[in-house]
């Protein structure tokens, strides 16, 4: 395949020098345009052009003394816009694509937000074992999928608590199911001592999955990744002798990319 037919658009090359300029700032601090013309690879005359560019839009900020020039506050705003949950799903999906295209059955990585369990990455339509294609923003059941097993049994007390009490307000089935304590820590205990989630036929007559959660750097649980396949193939039982060591060490690679996201964060603003 030609490098013109896997991308069919050209590079906006005014925008490309753009984001360079922007990347060496941001490595550089307080830099005269020469020294950024340098740094970027970038001839003077249009680095000139784009600092004015991005200073008329209050991006960089110009010394009066040197003319030497940084990024503004500006780009924090932006970078605070950023949710945790959009973070993850950055880094969960190379992992994600990457154990799907091993067990060739399709995978799923979902997070828990406002009360729900939302797939927030699928690789259905990549998989020829799939039969569905849009699972990006369906909602699966808390205590009936592996996914949501997983996360909950993934939390600490504190937040597995504040999170139930979220769930009974808002009501519904989800709400039914986690009214009985006694019976979700006593599966969730089961969950724990086995090592990972399963669900057959619990969403879908047909399908069954085996699930793990992914924590953050703070040992949070950032969400849950799982495998999807058909109960006439196999049960839980084979798909997790036959893949729970590649889902682990799916869920380990996020993990360790979160942490190191989190490391190079942390020096950065020291």
């Amino acid at each position: 395949m030609k490098p013109e037919d896997r991308n069919p658009y050209k590079d906006v090359r005014s925008l490309v020098r753009g984001l360079r300029v922007i990347e060496m700032l941001s490595e550089l601090g307080w830099a005269k345009v020469g020294e950024l013309s340098a740094a970027a690879g970038i001839q003077r005359s249009s680095a000139y052009r784009l600092v004015n560019t991005l200073e008329q839009l209050g991006y960089v900020t110009r010394r009066s003394d040197d003319g030497a020039v940084a990024l503004t506050t500006k780009f924090a705003y932006l970078a605070d816009a950023l949710k945790d949950d959009d973070i993850v799903t950055q880094f969960a999906w190379p992992s994600l694509f990457e154990l799907s295209k091993d067990v060739l059955w399709p995978c799923d990585f979902a997070s828990f937000e406002g009360g729900k369990v939302l797939i927030r990455l699928s690789t259905h339509k990549i998989s020829p074992m799939s039969i569905h294609r849009g699972m990006v923003g369906k909602e699966r059941y808390l205590m009936r999928s592996a996914l949501g097993l997983a996360i909950l049994s993934g939390m600490a007390e504190d937040e597995l608590e504040s999170s139930l009490s979220i769930i009974e307000r808002m009501g519904g089935s989800n709400a039914e199911d986690v009214r009985n304590r006694e019976t979700l820590h006593r599966t969730l205990d089961t969950v724990r001592a086995r090592g990972y989630a399963s669900s057959a036929g619990q969403t879908e007559a047909k399908i069954s999955a085996i699930a793990m959660p992914v924590r953050s750097a703070q040992e949070r649980v950032a969400g849950a990744v799982n495998i999807v396949f058909f109960r006439s193939v196999m049960t839980t039982e084979q798909a997790a002798d036959r893949y729970l060591e590649k889902l682990r060490m799916c869920v380990r690679e996020v993990e360790r990319s979160l942490k190191d996201f989190a490391e190079r964060n942390s020096i950065a603003g020291d």
